[in-house]
């Protein structure tokens, strides 16, 4: 019984050790985005095993980015226009 209850107690050590990993992480890409991709340090003891995940693909495609051009340079110009007059 009490080898159960170690195994238990090893399994439930592992879970939280991979989940503190995940957090610190997630910690540090947040800290990362707060500082502006520097370098500095924050004064906050992160541990990172592995690097940060990376985004695998664009969030919008070709089309959209274009479209969204479009869009802002017609506002852009219209709020200038608007600024003249």
């Amino acid at each position: 019984m009490p080898s159960d209850r170690r195994r238990i107690l090893e399994l439930a050590l592992e879970s939280l050790q991979n989940q503190r990993k995940r957090l610190d992480e997630e910690i540090a890409e947040i800290a990362r985005e707060i500082r502006g991709g520097s370098t500095r340090s924050s004064g906050v003891a992160v541990k990172t095993a592995a690097p940060a995940r990376s985004r695998k693909s664009s969030r919008f495609t070709k089309e959209e980015r274009q479209k969204r051009s479009a869009r802002m340079k017609a506002y852009w110009d219209n709020w200038r226009k608007k600024k003249k007059q």
